[in-house]
Protein backbone atom coordinates (compact mmCIF):
# COMPACT_ATOMS: atom_id res chain seq x y z
CA UNK A 1 0.00 0.00 0.00
CA UNK A 2 3.04 2.27 0.13
CA UNK A 3 3.14 5.33 3.06
CA UNK A 4 0.28 7.16 3.88
CA UNK A 5 0.99 10.75 4.64
CA UNK A 6 -1.69 13.22 6.21
CA UNK A 7 -1.44 17.03 6.35
CA UNK A 8 -4.06 18.71 8.34
CA UNK A 9 -2.05 22.22 8.07
CA UNK A 10 -3.45 23.08 4.86
CA UNK A 11 -5.06 26.95 4.18
CA UNK A 12 -8.32 25.28 4.23
CA UNK A 13 -7.99 22.78 7.01
CA UNK A 14 -8.52 19.57 4.92
CA UNK A 15 -6.48 16.71 5.05
CA UNK A 16 -4.41 15.69 2.47
CA UNK A 17 -3.63 11.82 2.01
CA UNK A 18 -1.07 10.26 -0.31
CA UNK A 19 -1.24 6.82 -1.39
CA UNK A 20 0.08 4.50 -3.96
CA UNK A 21 -1.25 4.46 -7.37
CA UNK A 22 -3.13 2.27 -9.38
CA UNK A 23 -4.60 1.58 -13.05
CA UNK A 24 -8.14 2.62 -11.56
CA UNK A 25 -6.27 6.77 -11.18
CA UNK A 26 -4.71 6.22 -14.55
CA UNK A 27 -7.47 8.92 -15.78
CA UNK A 28 -7.17 11.43 -12.98
CA UNK A 29 -3.34 10.87 -13.34
CA UNK A 30 -3.86 12.17 -16.75
CA UNK A 31 -6.22 15.23 -15.88
CA UNK A 32 -3.75 16.49 -13.16
CA UNK A 33 -0.74 16.11 -15.58
CA UNK A 34 -2.54 17.99 -18.43
CA UNK A 35 -3.92 21.08 -16.02
CA UNK A 36 -0.53 20.64 -14.46
CA UNK A 37 1.61 21.51 -17.46
CA UNK A 38 -0.79 24.64 -18.68
CA UNK A 39 -0.74 26.26 -16.16
CA UNK A 40 2.96 25.45 -14.61
CA UNK A 41 3.85 25.51 -18.63
CA UNK A 42 2.35 29.19 -19.74
CA UNK A 43 4.64 31.32 -21.08
CA UNK A 44 7.35 28.89 -21.21
CA UNK A 45 5.84 26.42 -24.15
CA UNK A 46 3.90 26.87 -27.13
CA UNK A 47 -0.08 28.14 -26.12
CA UNK A 48 -1.19 25.66 -29.21
CA UNK A 49 0.70 22.92 -28.12
CA UNK A 50 -0.35 23.30 -24.31
CA UNK A 51 -4.18 23.35 -25.68
CA UNK A 52 -3.64 20.48 -27.80
CA UNK A 53 -2.67 18.19 -25.13
CA UNK A 54 -4.60 14.77 -25.11
CA UNK A 55 -6.32 13.35 -21.54
CA UNK A 56 -7.33 10.61 -23.18
CA UNK A 57 -3.92 9.49 -24.78
CA UNK A 58 -1.80 10.13 -21.27
CA UNK A 59 -4.35 7.63 -19.85
CA UNK A 60 -3.95 5.19 -21.94
CA UNK A 61 0.21 5.64 -21.55
CA UNK A 62 -0.58 5.71 -17.27
CA UNK A 63 -2.89 2.57 -17.54
CA UNK A 64 -0.34 0.40 -18.90
CA UNK A 65 2.70 1.62 -17.12
CA UNK A 66 0.70 1.35 -13.89
CA UNK A 67 -0.41 -2.04 -14.88
CA UNK A 68 3.16 -3.19 -15.92
CA UNK A 69 5.03 -2.18 -12.85
CA UNK A 70 5.27 -5.85 -11.94
CA UNK A 71 9.08 -5.89 -10.12
CA UNK A 72 7.60 -2.29 -8.51
CA UNK A 73 10.75 -0.85 -9.84
CA UNK A 74 8.46 2.61 -10.61
CA UNK A 75 6.29 3.32 -7.80
CA UNK A 76 3.80 6.22 -8.10
CA UNK A 77 1.10 7.65 -5.11
CA UNK A 78 -1.64 9.67 -5.67
CA UNK A 79 -2.53 12.65 -3.34
CA UNK A 80 -6.34 12.94 -2.07
CA UNK A 81 -8.07 16.11 -0.96
CA UNK A 82 -12.04 15.26 -0.02
CA UNK A 83 -12.12 12.06 -2.20
CA UNK A 84 -10.58 14.04 -5.27
CA UNK A 85 -7.25 13.27 -6.20
CA UNK A 86 -5.33 16.61 -6.79
CA UNK A 87 -1.95 15.51 -7.49
CA UNK A 88 0.25 12.63 -8.43
CA UNK A 89 4.38 12.23 -8.43
CA UNK A 90 6.02 9.26 -10.32
CA UNK A 91 9.14 7.54 -9.83
CA UNK A 92 11.52 4.75 -10.78
CA UNK A 93 15.61 4.14 -11.96
CA UNK A 94 17.52 7.14 -13.37
CA UNK A 95 17.53 7.52 -16.97
CA UNK A 96 20.99 8.95 -17.27
CA UNK A 97 23.66 7.14 -18.32
CA UNK A 98 26.31 8.86 -15.71
CA UNK A 99 23.58 7.59 -12.80
CA UNK A 100 24.01 4.04 -13.63
CA UNK A 101 26.23 1.09 -12.47
CA UNK A 102 29.85 1.15 -13.44
CA UNK A 103 30.05 -1.29 -16.17
CA UNK A 104 31.23 -4.74 -14.94
CA UNK A 105 30.60 -3.42 -11.12
CA UNK A 106 29.32 -6.59 -9.21
CA UNK A 107 24.97 -6.34 -8.38
CA UNK A 108 23.54 -8.32 -5.73
CA UNK A 109 19.96 -9.75 -6.46
CA UNK A 110 17.73 -7.26 -4.13
CA UNK A 111 20.23 -4.73 -3.55
CA UNK A 112 18.79 -1.39 -3.95
CA UNK A 113 19.74 0.51 -6.95
CA UNK A 114 22.60 3.45 -6.24
CA UNK A 115 19.84 6.25 -7.31
CA UNK A 116 16.43 6.80 -8.82
CA UNK A 117 14.41 9.89 -10.38
CA UNK A 118 11.35 11.83 -9.72
CA UNK A 119 10.54 11.66 -13.09
CA UNK A 120 7.52 13.79 -12.24
CA UNK A 121 5.34 15.63 -10.12
CA UNK A 122 1.64 17.87 -10.46
CA UNK A 123 -0.77 19.35 -8.71
CA UNK A 124 -4.14 20.56 -9.45
CA UNK A 125 -3.39 24.53 -9.92
CA UNK A 126 -6.35 24.80 -7.75
CA UNK A 127 -4.64 22.99 -5.09
CA UNK A 128 -1.31 24.76 -5.68
CA UNK A 129 0.27 25.14 -2.32
CA UNK A 130 -1.93 23.19 -0.53
CA UNK A 131 0.85 21.48 0.64
CA UNK A 132 0.09 18.39 -1.41
CA UNK A 133 3.12 18.83 -3.47
CA UNK A 134 5.65 18.47 -0.53
CA UNK A 135 3.83 15.07 1.07
CA UNK A 136 4.17 13.76 -2.03
CA UNK A 137 7.61 14.89 -2.85
CA UNK A 138 8.43 13.41 1.18
CA UNK A 139 7.09 10.32 0.26
CA UNK A 140 8.65 9.33 -2.53
CA UNK A 141 11.77 9.82 -0.69
CA UNK A 142 10.58 8.34 2.21
CA UNK A 143 9.68 5.05 0.48
CA UNK A 144 13.65 4.96 -1.88
CA UNK A 145 15.59 5.64 1.37
CA UNK A 146 13.65 2.47 3.04
CA UNK A 147 14.89 0.51 -0.01
CA UNK A 148 17.93 1.64 0.42
CA UNK A 149 18.72 4.15 -2.30
CA UNK A 150 21.20 6.81 -1.29
CA UNK A 151 20.78 9.20 -4.29
CA UNK A 152 17.52 11.16 -6.50
CA UNK A 153 17.36 13.46 -9.27
CA UNK A 154 14.94 15.08 -11.05
CA UNK A 155 14.58 17.45 -13.92
CA UNK A 156 12.94 20.35 -14.37
CA UNK A 157 13.14 23.25 -17.13
CA UNK A 158 15.29 25.92 -16.38
CA UNK A 159 12.58 28.79 -17.23
CA UNK A 160 10.29 26.95 -14.81
CA UNK A 161 11.17 29.45 -11.85
CA UNK A 162 8.38 28.46 -9.96
CA UNK A 163 9.30 24.85 -10.07
CA UNK A 164 13.05 25.44 -9.41
CA UNK A 165 12.38 27.51 -6.05
CA UNK A 166 10.06 24.89 -4.80
CA UNK A 167 12.68 22.22 -5.27
CA UNK A 168 15.38 24.71 -3.50
CA UNK A 169 13.33 25.46 -0.75
CA UNK A 170 13.01 21.80 0.08
CA UNK A 171 16.77 20.71 0.02
CA UNK A 172 17.12 20.04 -4.10
CA UNK A 173 20.31 21.85 -5.65
CA UNK A 174 21.33 21.93 -9.32
CA UNK A 175 24.07 19.20 -9.88
CA UNK A 176 24.90 20.80 -13.04
CA UNK A 177 23.32 18.76 -15.24
CA UNK A 178 22.35 20.37 -18.44
CA UNK A 179 20.08 18.90 -21.71
CA UNK A 180 18.25 20.63 -24.21
CA UNK A 181 15.01 19.03 -25.53
CA UNK A 182 11.90 19.47 -28.14
CA UNK A 183 8.73 20.64 -27.01
CA UNK A 184 5.87 21.73 -29.35
CA UNK A 185 8.61 22.19 -31.50
CA UNK A 186 10.53 24.61 -29.77
CA UNK A 187 13.82 23.93 -27.94
CA UNK A 188 14.07 23.81 -24.08
CA UNK A 189 16.56 23.38 -21.31
CA UNK A 190 16.33 21.25 -18.13
CA UNK A 191 18.19 21.30 -15.55
CA UNK A 192 18.83 18.16 -13.22
CA UNK A 193 18.89 18.80 -9.60
CA UNK A 194 20.07 16.45 -6.78
CA UNK A 195 18.79 15.17 -3.46
CA UNK A 196 21.46 12.64 -2.52
CA UNK A 197 22.11 11.84 1.07
CA UNK A 198 18.36 12.09 2.40
CA UNK A 199 19.43 12.71 6.12
CA UNK A 200 16.70 11.11 8.73
CA UNK A 201 14.28 13.84 9.82
CA UNK A 202 14.55 15.05 6.42
CA UNK A 203 10.61 14.35 5.72
CA UNK A 204 9.46 16.25 9.07
CA UNK A 205 10.61 19.63 7.39
CA UNK A 206 7.84 18.85 4.83
CA UNK A 207 4.85 17.71 6.43
CA UNK A 208 3.42 20.78 7.31
CA UNK A 209 2.49 22.33 4.55
CA UNK A 210 5.37 21.95 -10.74
CA UNK A 211 8.21 19.91 -13.44
CA UNK A 212 8.96 17.75 -16.08
CA UNK A 213 6.58 14.85 -17.03
CA UNK A 214 9.08 12.11 -18.76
Amino acid sequence: MGIVVHVTKTPDSSTISVRRASPDDAQAIAEVGVAGWQAAYRGILPAGYLRGLNVVAREVAWRMRLESDDDDMAPSWVADRAGRAIGFVASGPPRDDDLQPAEGSPRIDGSPPPAAEIYAIYVQPDAWRSGAGRAMLSTAVQEWRQRGTTGLVLWVLEANAAGRAFYEHVGWRPDGGRQDIDLGGVTVTEVRYRFQELPLGWSDTLSNSSFREG
